[in-house]
């Protein structure tokens, strides 16, 4: 269907139901993330765009770094909408990942506000600063707190409450401040052509993002390829209707994730398939707590071996899934299931620093409350089953081993996560290896 007649079967729709079409505003801004350096200059960090589309709804969409900014099924959604996902950027800093709140695009002020007015909303308490005139709209200036010590001055439009600018403090690392600003460039009502439009594909990115059931607050890129596959069929369409609407760079960007994902989704199913089956490489590992652990003893076992960096830092969600790991070890080691951990980090692959990633894996393992045993090699391991990072691929790697010795599954990056069951994928898997399915 070409994206004429598209639009005009949309209008047709609209026109025998009998109905208007609801305007919709498009609300653009700018920002910025920055620091200043020794000599006062200012250092940006990062270029950002975000868009908030004025209906029946509001929705909003942030167009941050497309290669290490927020994960684009995060970068949309309905403002306002409980445990939903929120305006924001991410941003790594000294070997930790960030996630920073973008300022309300959209306050709700009260009806009778005044210059001494005060209230609390979302978390935050306002106050009014004051007023002045931007670009001929007369704005109230506000300064906002939340209980957890953030502060941001905000200046929005007295008749609207739409954000005209905003700066606020972010603090990363050991406490260095930085700033973050963000101002509205253009304000608009769309054509009825547009809107028609928008109004599928807003629902549709709703609906795929709840279909892909992520966490709201996740920080990782990548998808399964359960989620790659359901994009994948809905992509057309979101194309088409994205056409001359301003959520065109955002769909184009989901694509080009994907197209990319893809590539590296087929470069682990070719190393899978050269695997499955054969007999899976014997091993020596000096264990972080003491003492050696040989594959030898694992005969006749079936056996998870994880790859993972297993350092102090940096220590983000969701930790290697090392958590749900440890609760399926505890559930399934009563049926003969062993759990090995590799950590790949790379202070122990060096012989001079090697105690102090022990330290650091120690840590991890006291922080989390692992039993089950961690070691460490050269890398030579993680090489003899092929390291994804060399093929655009992410840790932690999963290999499990059959009772006959033989490589039974082959899994890189994340699993999704069942709210109910935790590693439900991994598990069923084991159960079936260890004849206990219905267990």
């Amino acid at each position: 269907m070409t994206a004429r007649h598209l639009a005009f079967v949309l209008g047709i729709l609209a026109t025998s139901s009998g109905f208007a079409v609801d305007s919709v505003r498009e609300v653009r801004f700018t920002g910025t993330l920055s620091s200043s350096t020794s000599n006062s200059e200012e250092r940006i960090l990062r270029n950002f765009e975000a868009l908030m589309l004025q209906g029946t709804t509001t929705f909003f969409c942030v167009l941050d770094d497309e290669q290490n900014g927020c994960p684009w099924p995060e970068s949309f959604g309905n403002l306002n909408t409980a445990n939903g996902t929120k305006p924001r950027l991410i941003y790594e800093y000294d070997g930790n990942t960030y996630t920073l709140p973008l300022p309300s695009m959209l306050v709700s002020l009260p009806g009778d506000i005044n210059t001494d007015s005060q209230w609390t909303a979302d978390g935050w308490s306002y106050e009014v600063d004051g007023t002045e005139t931007i670009d001929g709209i007369k704005a109230w200036k506000l300064l906002a707190r939340e209980r957890r010590g953030r502060q941001q001055s905000l200046s929005v439009a007295a008749q609207t409450g739409l954000l005209l600018k905003a700066d606020l403090d972010v603090f990363m690392g050991q406490g260095e401040k930085f700033d973050l600003s963000i101002r509205q460039t253009s304000n608009a009502v769309l054509g009825e052509e547009t809107v028609l439009r928008l109004n599928q594909l807003q629902a549709s990115l709703v609906d795929l993002q709840t279909a892909l059931n992520r966490r709201p607050d996740t920080q990782l890129a990548h998808l399964s390829p359960r989620q790659l596959s359901l994009v994948s069929e809905k992509l057309d369409k979101l194309t088409e209707l994205a056409k001359q609407t301003p959520l065109q760079e955002s769909v184009l960007r989901i694509r080009r994730d994907i197209d990319a994902q893809s590539r590296r989704v087929s470069e682990t199913s070719k190393r899978q398939q050269q695997l499955m089956g054969q007999p899976a490489p014997r091993f020596a590992l000096s264990l972080i707590s003491g003492g050696t652990l040989d594959s030898e003893s694992l005969n006749g076992k079936v056996t998870v071996i994880h790859f993972w960096n297993y350092a102090e830092k940096p220590l983000s969600e969701p930790y290697g899934q090392v958590g749900y790991l440890e609760f399926l070890y505890s559930k399934r080691k009563s049926l003969g299931l062993e759990v090995v951990g590799v950590a790949m980090n790379s202070s122990l692959q060096q012989s001079d620093q090697v105690t102090a990633g022990r330290r650091t894996a120690r840590k991890l393992i006291e922080f989390m409350n692992l039993t089950y045993p961690i070691g460490y090699d050269d890398g030579s391991l993680l090489r003899a089953y092929g390291d994804p990072r060399t093929s655009g691929g992410t840790l932690p790697l999963w290999i499990v081993v059959s009772k006959s010795g033989t490589v039974a599954h082959y899994h890189t990056g994340f699993y999704e996560i069942d709210r109910q069951h935790g590693l439900k994928e991994l598990d069923e898997l084991l159960l079936q290896l260890t004849g206990t399915e219905n267990k």
